[in-house]
């Protein structure tokens, strides 16, 4: 708690960071069950900047903190690199970019695309436990500072 996250960082960053801890990325599924119970939106960092972990009443039903709010966060799962945000419908106003998937990715960051997990600081009503999106390619840095990590055992 009280430590500022680390952000602008590739997925190949976060893994090396997570290695060199002697932990990993946890899979999409780990990610997945250390968030249930997590509030959707407030008291979590959804709506205002980037804050030091350990915000109070940001804790999921397993004691992991900020897992909703502060920063995006990489798991070890990569996809085809989705090209749509269709959203959940009546499921959960959560983000769910996961649609579209291409094989043939272009621009900056071609290839395939590296799991973010939670929401940022920005993403309001639209982070939760349930956010994911498929369309980041492993060598983007989150070049909007809402991109960071953390490490399994």
């Amino acid at each position: 708690p009280g430590v500022t996250p680390s952000r602008f960082i590739t997925w190949f960053q976060a893994a090396a960071a997570a290695r060199n801890s002697g932990k990993r990325l946890p899979t999409n599924q780990e990610w997945q069950a250390g968030a249930l119970g997590t509030p959707d939106g407030a008291p979590c960092a959804v709506a205002s900047s980037l804050q030091p972990t350990g915000s109070p009443g940001c804790v999921s039903d397993s004691g992991a903190f900020d897992m909703v709010g502060n920063l995006v966060e990489w798991v070890a799962d990569w996809v085809p690199k989705s090209t749509a945000c269709s959203g959940w419908g009546g499921f959960s106003d959560d983000f769910m970019c996961l649609a579209g998937a291409s094989t043939t990715a272009s621009g900056a960051f071609p290839g395939p695309g590296a799991l973010i997990r939670g929401g940022d600081f920005g993403s309001g009503v639209i982070a939760g436990a349930f956010a994911v999106h498929g369309g980041f390619s492993p060598s983007d840095p989150g070049l909007f500072g809402t991109v960071g990590f953390r490490a399994a055992r």
